[in-house]
Parts: structure tokens; sequence; C-alpha cells
């Protein structure tokens, strides 16, 4: 880039630092106060640049992309209120361990609290939802400076992935000029700089100034796995439980191993990334969401100790089956946090799951005990799934259960998955069966909002290049309207099927849909908005169109799928009628469990 003056040249070490760094993508909100960043990113070839109009959207489209690609990537606003939109997303970004940089422009200091334009107190800004944070100095042709300037970035990158990957913010003061025109005494001292030491780069060009090599947290002492694991061989009635869980292939296959040497079977949500693959599927139980809600079952069937691993499970059943049950020995696996919102956990292991699962599978024998009592879970959500597929088969309707089937039928092997947070990711975890088509699921967990939902899905349809299908409600949507011109425009391949049941459909599920008064309960909470959304989402330029009937869905993904662009599909349901089904369907699978259960143990 011209080092033309001192902020241009101050721009060009930041962001050559973040190449040098391994940032491959940024997304820039437009602004005047953050343009010699933003000129810079457009000439830096090694990283790309995305250019969202909307701060929440651009927050997370890049929470999106850094999800999806395992990486962190550069956010960059420019001054006063902006920079306080990206706040949802670094929220989530906190909450979720996805690795973030978020760069604010910001006026110098002596321009604060003094009645400035555009100007708030940036520094602490994110509070304590950051790993790291940062001013840097304001622009001088120094080489002193400018070597600050690289290590505070280089240190910011690397901070992303540190001990637990999260959120990092740099703060960002600039003076005049903000535009690449020539200062003749900052070029000249700036030429006498470049002579000396490339702008103060230390000579260590394609490598970032300081190289960070990040310690890998590893399983637990030999001994100590030993001792778990025959604590845990020891017990027949065991489950692995998988909450959400973005680990490798390599994850997978061991926790299928060790759920075998233990003959305990899995219960694993879609997120866990267990429920798809070509991973033998013998141990996991289908629908296992549904049997928990089989109190008598359930009940019947009840583990002695349990080891998870991920996040707390989605499924509101579990949470309550656990409570009910506080004599269950329940063993979390967590490598950063306090994953325990029960407070019922026995014991907690800071371990990499994939290093502690490959452990415990290892000091256990190939020929494990008895799995009697695995096979009674594994038998029994085989036949919940067909009596859910059996009372869906009979109905014509478009209903939302059977959307969620749909989509799960239509969606090719190779494809990633966005579940919305609210209904989407719940009815997933009951809809969505076991199935051979090796799928990455996603959806924000972290902090569990429902805003940021389309741009999070095309952060990850351009992180990932593979086509991706978001599942959404209509209100989710709507709260993120702010990405939909910038998604007019994109090449991302991404098919959200929208499922606009006129609000929040989620709430018919919870108890004051039957106690609160009906006009205040419509207004306040179900929020009808009485939008033809599929017109509005044509107005961006987006290309939408409607299904009415579920042959149609699955012939409008099947077009859609392959090609390059986003397209959306609104499907039209009654959160009532929705809501009475998924009981009804509970219901049937409660009845087809009634013969008498095995004691599996």
């Amino acid at each position: 880039m011209r080092r033309l003056n001192r902020t241009f040249a101050w721009a060009a070490a930041v962001v050559e630092e973040l190449a040098r760094a391994g940032l491959r993508h940024a997304v820039v909100s437009p602004g005047s106060r953050s343009a010699p960043l933003a000129l810079a990113l457009a000439e830096e070839p090694a990283i790309q640049d995305h250019s969202v109009l909307d701060e929440r959207s651009a927050g997370y489209l890049a929470l999106g992309l850094a999800r999806a690609a395992r990486e962190p990537v550069a956010l960059l606003c420019t001054s006063g209120t902006a920079a306080a939109g990206y706040l949802p997303a670094v929220i989530e970004a906190n909450y979720g361990r996805v690795p973030l940089l978020v760069m604010t422009a910001d006026r110098p200091p002596e321009l604060r609290d003094c009645d400035a334009g555009q100007t708030i107190r940036q520094v602490g800004l994110f509070g304590h939802y950051v790993r790291f944070e940062a001013e840097l100095p304001t622009p001088e042709p120094s080489a002193e400076l400018l070597r600050r300037v690289r290590s505070m970035v280089s240190r910011a990158a690397a901070e992303t992935l540190a001990a637990e990957p999260g959120p990092v913010h740099l703060n960002l003061p600039l003076r005049e000029p903000l535009d690449p025109s020539e200062v003749r005494e900052d070029r000249e001292a700036l030429e006498a700089l470049e002579a000396l030491d490339a702008l103060a780069s230390l000579g260590r060009a394609p490598a970032p100034l300081t190289r960070v090599r990040a310690a890998r947290p590893e399983g637990i002492a030999g001994r100590e796995a030993e001792t778990l694991a025959k604590r845990l061989a020891a017990e027949c009635r065991g489950w692995l439980v998988c909450g959400p869980l973005d680990g490798s292939p390599e994850l997978r296959d061991a926790m299928v191993r060790l759920a075998s040497r233990l003959g305990w079977p899995i219960l694993a949500e879609p997120l866990a990334q267990l429920r798809s693959g070509p991973h033998s599927r013998d141990g996991l139980v289908d629908a296992h969401d549904a049997l928990l809600r089989c109190d008598r079952f359930a009940d019947a069937h009840a583990p002695r100790i349990l080891l998870r691993f991920g996040a707390a499970p989605t499924s509101n059943a579990y949470r309550l089956f656990l409570e009910r049950h506080p004599e269950i020995e329940q063993i979390v696996v967590d490598r950063w946090g306090w994953s325990d919102p029960s407070g019922l956990a026995a014991e907690l292991l800071r371990a990499d799951p994939e290093a502690l699962a490959r452990q415990l599978a290892d000091a256990l024998e190939p020929d494990g005990p008895d799995a009697g009592y695995a096979r009674s879970w594994v038998r029994a959500g085989r036949l919940a799934r067909l009596q859910l597929d059996a009372s869906l088969d009979e109905r014509k309707d478009l209903t939302e259960p059977g959307v969620v089937r749909c989509v799960a039928r239509s969606t090719p092997d190779g494809s990633c998955v966005y579940l919305a947070s609210s209904l989407p990711v719940r009815d997933a975890d009951l809809f969505w069966p076991v199935a051979s088509a090796e799928l990455r699921f996603w959806a924000n967990r972290g902090a569990n909002g429902i805003d940021g939902t389309l741009s999070s899905a095309l952060g990850s349809a351009l992180g990932s290049g593979r086509p991706c299908v978001l599942l959404t409600g209509d209100l989710a949507l709507l709260h993120d309207a702010g990405v939909w011109a910038t998604a007019a425009h994109s090449d991302a391949r991404l098919t959200a099927v929208v499922i606009d049941n006129d609000g929040g459909g989620i709430f018919e599920q919870l108890p004051a849909a039957r106690s609160a008064p009906r006009p205040a309960f419509e207004r306040h909470l179900l929020a009808p908005h009485g939008l033809d959304l599929a017109r509005a989402l044509r107005g961006f330029g987006l290309r939408c169109g409607e299904a009415r009937t579920l042959d149609e869905l699955a012939e409008k993904l099947r077009r859609a799928l392959p090609r390059a662009g986003v397209d959306l599909i609104v499907v039209r349901t009654r959160a009532r009628e929705s809501a009475e089904l998924r009981r009804s369907l509970l219901e049937g699978v409660e009845a087809a469990l009634e013969s008498p259960p095995e004691s599996g143990g």
C-alpha cells in the first residue's frame, strides 16, 4: 500500500501484521474514521474483505465465518455507536468460544469527552466479554511506534486462539488525514524508515512479528485416566451424552469407540456432530428427546452414571429428567468453563475431549460388558422414530415437524446446516433422524439469541465453502433484516427455509399460552408481524419463493442447494396447531412404548 502519510503507514502495518498472523477474512462496516484500515484491507491480497452495512449483522457474519473456518476473523467499524452494534456478536463469541478480532476506529484522545461528534468511550466497551483488550497508539512516522503497533496486533491475533478462544478488542485512535493524500514530511520520514528496517517489521516478513505457539490442552494423567476408565466400566447403566460440540471427525470416532467399549448408549443432539456421517451409529439413540419426555419409560431406564462431552444439551426434557433424578452421578468434560447449569454435576474434568475420549477407550477392553442396557435405549429410539414418522406420514398438510423432517431428508451429503435458536434447534433435536449423510451442524448456542441468525449462516456458508441450509423462524429473520441487502449480492451457497408462523411460535409451547390472557399473550409474547415475508425479501433483491406443500419444499430445496447465491423458501404454518401436533406426536410415542419395559441391566 502507498505510504503517503503517517496514518496510511500505520494502517498498512496493522493490516500486514493481521495477514502475517494468518487472518484470511475481514468483515468491514463502512465509515469515515475507519477508512484508512478499510482501504488497507482492500489492498491486502492475503485477506478477503467483506462489506456489511449494518454493524450487528456484520458482527454475526464474522462470527459465522470464524466458526465455520475454525480461525479468527477481523471486524472493522468506524467510531461512535457503530462499535456498540458489535456487542451481541461479541457476547455470542465469548460464550461460544469463537475467535473474533474486533477493531474499532476511534477519535484521538484529545477529542474525547469534549462534545466531538461520533465519539463515545470505546475503551472497555465490551467489558468482560473479551479475552484481551488494547488501544493502539495514534499514528506517527516512528520506527518504535510502528514496531509497537505490529507487536500489539500480533498479540491480539494470538489471544483470539489462546487457552480459551474468544473475542479480542483493539481500539484504533486515528487523527487526520484519513485519506491517502501525500504529506511531504511524513513521506520523507517514512522513506527513511523503509530504508532502515521495512517500517519496523524487523525483517520477519512473512512471519508475524511475534510468533505464538498455542499449547494444546491434553487429556488427564495416565493413571487418573485408567482409574476413571475402570470406574466407568464397572457400571453397565451409563450414558455417554454429547451436547453442542463442533469437533473433528477424529473426535466423533473417539466418542463412538469409547461408547462401544463401555457398552453405553450415546445421547447426542445434531449439534454434537454424531448423528450423521460414515461412522458406526449402532449405539446412537434416535429420538432420545422424545424418549426423555415419556416419564414412565425414562424413569424405568434411568442411568446410574453419565459422562457428558460438549456444552449443556439443548433438550429441556434432558434437563428436567436430571432434576428429577439428582442421584445420577454426572461427570462433565469441560475444556475451559463451568458447564453445569443444573448444579448437579459430581465431577468436572478439565481436558481436551478428543484426547480424553481416546485415553479412556485405550484403557478399556475391546470386548466391553454386556450392552443390554444400551440396546434397550437404541431399540426404544428406533421405535420412537418409526412412530413419529408414521404419524407424520398420515398428514398431508404443511406442519413444522414435517418441514424439519423434509429438510433433513433433502439435505445432501457434504452440506452444512445452521439452526436458529428458539424452536428450530429444538425441533431438529426431536425430528432430525440419525442418518449416514455427512453433515456439519451449527447454531448460536453460546448466548442462545435469535438475533444475527441469517448473518451467522451466511458467514458460515462463506467460511466453509459448502452448500449450507439454514432452518429459521420468521422473527429470527426479521431480527436480522440488516443483512438482507448484503445477502442479495453474496455468492455463498446458502438456502434458508423460513418457517413463518407469524410470530414467536415457541411461546405456544409454554404454560403462558394456556394461563395468560390471550390478547396480552399474543401482543407481547407471540408478537405477530403480519408481513408478507416473501414479498418483503424479494424487495431486497433476494431470490425468494414460497412452498405450500412438502413435495414443493423438497423440489425447491433440490433446485436451490447446488447453486451459488442466497435462496429463501418461506413456508407458512400455524403456531398453535403445530404446538398441538407436537403434543399429539409425543403422546403417540409414549403409547408405543407402553409394552412392558425391558430392565436392560
